[in-house]
This record gives C-alpha cells, sequence and structure tokens, in this order.
C-alpha cells in the first residue's frame, strides 16, 4: 500500500514539484517505511518552499537522528525553533525540545 502512495505522490510531485503538502507528504511515507535517508530530500525542499512550515523540520530533524545526523539534528532543530514558536503549536515546540534532550 505504501509504496503505490509513494509512487503516486512521485507522480503528483512531478506536476507540482513546489508543493509543500506532497513534498512533506511524500518525506512522511518514506518515513513511516523507515527510509529515513530516502525521506530527507523531500523534507528539505519542503521546508526550502516553505520555511514556516514547522511540523516539517520535527520529521526532519527525526531522520537525521534515525541517520544517526547529530549535528545535522541540531541545526534542524535551531532553524526550526523561530516557525515552531510562530506557529503557537505547543506540541511541536516539545517534541523539539524532547529530540534536544536526547542529543
Amino acid at each position: 500500500m505504501s509504496e503505490d502512495r509513494i509512487e503516486a505522490l512521485k507522480q503528483l510531485l512531478e506536476q507540482e514539484p513546489h508543493d509543500t503538502m506532497l513534498l512533506f507528504g511524500l518525506g512522511n511515507e518514506l518515513f513511516s517505511l523507515g527510509q529515513y535517508t530516502e525521506a530527507i530530500p523531500y523534507f528539505e525542499e519542503a521546508v526550502r518552499v516553505d520555511p514556516e512550515y514547522a511540523a516539517v523540520y520535527v520529521y526532519l530533524a527525526r531522520a537525521y537522528e534515525e541517520s544517526n545526523q547529530p549535528e545535522m539534528v541540531r541545526a534542524t532543530l535551531e532553524r526550526g525553533w523561530g516557525p515552531a514558536v510562530r506557529s503557537g503549536d505547543q506540541n511541536l515546540i516539545t517534541e523539539i525540545e524532547d529530540i534536544r534532550e536526547r542529543l
């Protein structure tokens, strides 16, 4: 099922390569399959297109964490802190703080 969704999202991205929801969705599908390294470019592109898309930073940091890239985790959390605070989403802020504590 997920492989079919991945293919469908890739096809949609060919038509809309800057759609942050599609980028995040594809990254999330890959992440949920444990394909962390493969998910990273989609999350990175999502935050490049929309730097205020705060939730993506959490997934991106977790993907870097799962890929054993602690410096990238730190850098991602730094980049994502402002958007998370501006979003007002306390859950995102808590998730960022939790990831920081694990480093």
